[in-house]
């Protein structure tokens, strides 16, 4: 220090409290707004599709109410699985931000596309499941509203697919935030919601869609958004993300393990149904209970075999296409464990 010409430059001096707080605020109001943005979307979302139902389709309210719960039984089940997939993927986001911040943006390429490959190895999978099995899950998590579940199955296999989609909206939300672009997605997010609304506003007061078009409203949405988010984060990456080389082997892989765990459970449902009507008159006199619990525990059975059947089918099929890398578990708790495990290269 004491040999620097210039001693100006060699002094840290931190900024003012004044300047940081505006810094914060100028970053944290537009990551704060666009997670917010789709709650507040959402809040508008229900009382269109309340209206609709009401004003355009002549459902009493209660109706109209009982319809949009069972679209909301659906919705909990992507945004709970989306609660489960996501932090994974996060976690490499400080690490791509780091990079950047040295200015090493090959490495920030190489964390961004980690995250790419394991949100798509996970959240693929987890939609394509949902939406082969969408009836029977709802029926084995809801086994006290069967009636509702059967409605609300449909929903699902709709929003099975828009999780994937939802995945991808975080993830690209939190790359484009690291590359300090952090109020367009709220511009997307808005873009998104009113593609949602619009769609809302002529499906659900379409009789011959009617609540069905929530479904298929929230899927085109969360599209939308996603195409937006990708088109940004592929302009403003140093190094141009290669979107077919992430996404095509664990599609493939996807497509694949959806057919096996929908030709298991297919099969099984076949085979198991007598079995479990005669475990059921064993445990049960009731006529109503046996017919109420053979149908539960078969179904429960055939939904886990057919789970069962895709996670290995998928499993080996992640190996064998080597669609997950080692260096994209170095990042994520215990990932060298995994790497050993797997024999990752």
């Amino acid at each position: 220090l004491a040999k620097h010409r210039n001693r100006t430059q060699s002094l840290d001096v931190p900024s003012g409290s004044s300047h940081l707080i505006r810094q914060i605020l100028a970053i944290g109001i537009p990551i704060t707004l666009s997670n917010s943005a789709m709650s507040i979307l959402n809040i508008i979302d229900t009382k269109i599709v309340m209206g609709q139902l009401q004003n355009a389709l002549l459902l009493s309210e209660e109706s109209a109410a009982a319809l949009n719960g069972q679209y909301s039984m659906a919705m909990d089940m992507p945004n709970m699985v989306a609660s489960f997939v996501y932090p994974v993927t996060m976690s490499l986001i400080p690490f791509a931000a780091a990079a950047l911040a040295r200015q090493d943006h090959a490495g920030a390429d190489r964390i961004i596309s980690s995250a790419f490959r394991i949100i798509a190895i996970l959240a693929l999978p987890a939609g394509i499941g949902l939406s082969v099995l969408s009836t029977p899950i709802m029926v084995l998590v809801l086994p006290a509203q069967r009636e509702d579940a059967l409605a609300a199955g449909p929903h699902l296999q709709v929003l099975g697919i828009a999780l994937i989609f939802i995945c991808l909206m975080i993830l690209t939300n939190a790359i484009l935030q690291t590359y300090g672009k952090e109020k367009l997605p709220i511009f997307t997010v808005i873009v998104g919601g009113i593609v949602k609304i619009i769609m809302n506003y002529f499906l659900v007061g379409n009789p011959d869609i009617n609540i069905h078009g929530a479904p298929i409203s929230t899927l085109c949405c969360y599209l939308v958004i996603v195409v937006l988010n990708l088109f940004f984060v592929w302009k403003y990456s140093p190094q141009k993300p290669r979107y077919l080389e992430v996404f095509a082997k664990p599609v493939a892989a996807s497509l694949l393990m959806g057919g096996a765990a929908w030709a298991v459970y297919g099969l099984a449902s076949r085979v198991l149904d007598g079995a479990f009507l005669a475990l059921a008159q064993q445990m049960f006199a009731d006529p109503d209970k046996i017919q109420l619990w053979s149908v539960y525990l078969a179904n429960a059975a055939c939904v886990l075999l057919g789970i069962l059947a895709g996670v290995i089918v998928y499993g080996v099929l992640v190996i064998a296409l080597r669609i997950l890398r080692a260096e994209d578990m170095r990042s994520i708790p215990r990932g060298e464990k995994l790497i050993k495990l797997l024999h990752l290269k």
